[in-house]
């Protein structure tokens, strides 16, 4: 499958030749497949969000480059102008960024923004409100009447009708409780399914990375530590501990069934396969 994004020895420095100098990303190199879904994972402050500012370029590298389907994104104005509509990013709490005067223009601002013709826009816009489970009464509503979580649906919304290549979201679910949390799910697989799109989200949350992610990137100082599937990934769970990382509770539940003897594979992220290696270990499957 072909590489949709690519980083090359990425590195970026807030604040260069002052005494604020800081260096956010470390010589970052990886690549993106298409129809991908990854997760980007560490903590506060390992560079994460800055990374992911990069990729339609919001910032532009101190070092290093950003490809998007071979191209260079700052190669021209051209180059960084399709960029941004290739890469749509949904920053955290995204409903504080609503402003027009209806759900339904905040909707259509992207797909405005790209000169699409009024019916082309019509179509994003109840396509991807539809997704993201706004009903059609909704759309003439000022988005400041909605609930958080009702704006928040407005405002992925308004990302999903631009139709990106690459859709890049910062802590998605922060915020928001159980229900909301599986409804934001439950939109962006949607969302991916029907448009075969690339995914990847920033998360603290090891359990929500598992459960949607094909592949999972962890950051550390700026660089990247561990980069694989779950299983390969959580395989490493007591440098992820040690490292100031959480792992799935299921994860530590079958680490500790191993510390008391159980011959048990610590590589398990998710309650299903809990369930499956507990059933095989008693022999009903």
């Amino acid at each position: 499958m072909e590489n949709i994004l690519v980083v090359e020895n990425l590195s970026h420095i807030y604040s260069a030749g002052t005494p604020f100098e800081k260096k956010a990303v470390d010589g970052v190199s990886l690549s993106v497949r298409r129809g991908e879904i990854a997760a980007l994972i560490g903590h506060t402050g390992s560079g994460k969000s800055t990374l992911i500012q990069h990729f339609n370029g919001l910032l532009r590298p101190s070092e290093g480059r950003v490809l998007i389907n071979g191209e260079d994104i700052f190669e021209s104005k051209d180059t960084v102008r399709a960029a941004r509509f290739a890469v749509g990013l949904v920053f955290q709490y995204p409903e504080y960024q609503l402003f027009e005067e209806t759900v339904y223009k905040d909707i259509a601002f992207g797909p405005g923004n790209m000169g699409l013709d009024s019916a082309e826009i019509d179509r994003r816009v109840r396509e991807s409100a539809q997704i993201a489970g706004i009903a059609e009464d909704v759309l003439e509503k000022s988005p400041f009447e909605l609930s958080g979580g009702q704006k928040r649906r407005v405002a992925l919304a308004g990302i999903f009708a631009m139709e990106p290549e690459v859709l890049v979201l910062d802590e998605p679910m922060a915020g928001l409780d159980p229900a909301g949390r599986e409804d934001v799910f439950r939109f962006i697989k949607e969302y991916k399914e029907r448009h075969g799109t690339t995914v990847i989200f920033v998360t603290h949350s090891m359990e929500d990375a598992a459960r949607m992610a094909e592949r999972l990137i962890v950051m550390r100082g700026g660089s990247v530590m561990l980069d694989g599937t779950p299983a390969e990934v959580f395989a490493h769970a007591e440098e992820l501990i040690a490292s100031g990382l959480d792992v799935p509770q299921v994860t530590r539940v079958f680490m500790r069934l191993r510390e008391l003897g159980a011959p048990v594979d610590t590589a398990v992220y998710t309650v299903p396969q809990a369930a499956e290696l507990l059933l095989r270990l008693k022999g009903v499957r």
